[in-house]
């Protein structure tokens, strides 16, 4: 064999391993990609759930409400949202709101008074919990 053919072997070669080097790091890409698309697709999942949600809490905040000791509830059938409310002191009342969305569904809360039967948030009074601590008060009726 001549000197000139054996250069050439090993420049196949380099280009060869480049090559497998190459293939590599595009599957690597890969993974990370599929994997910040499932990231993005869960964050925007939960954003059309916490807009739902505020649309049947804006919506219920329209609704005349009468408070009882015990979760009243009105639905919008239509679209999915339900609001409910509960007498939890004299004039205080928590409004929960939920709209329909595939997954599990997101609840707000936000403290409020019914004056005349007519909702009326309270300045800060919005929750990113349940503020009872029985869990039995935090289920909303079906």
């Amino acid at each position: 064999m001549s000197r000139h053919s054996e250069q050439g072997n090993i420049t196949l070669g380099f280009v060869l391993l480049l090559f497998a080097l190459g293939i590599l790091m595009l599957g690597g890409l890969q993974r990370q990609l599929s994997h910040q698309r499932h990231l993005v697709a869960s964050e925007v999942g939960f954003l059309k759930q916490y807009a739902a949600a505020v649309s049947a809490q804006a919506w219920g905040s329209q609704l005349t409400w009468q408070p009882q000791q015990t979760w009243q509830c009105q639905q919008e059938i239509e679209k999915g949202w339900k609001a409910c409310i509960l007498l939890v002191e004299r004039n205080e009342v928590v409004m929960a709101a939920r709209g329909a969305y595939s997954g599990a569904p997101l609840t707000l809360w936000q403290w409020g008074i019914v004056d005349n039967l007519h909702w009326l948030s309270t300045p800060h009074g919005w929750l990113d919990f349940c503020p009872f601590a029985e869990v039995p008060r935090c289920q909303l009726p079906q």
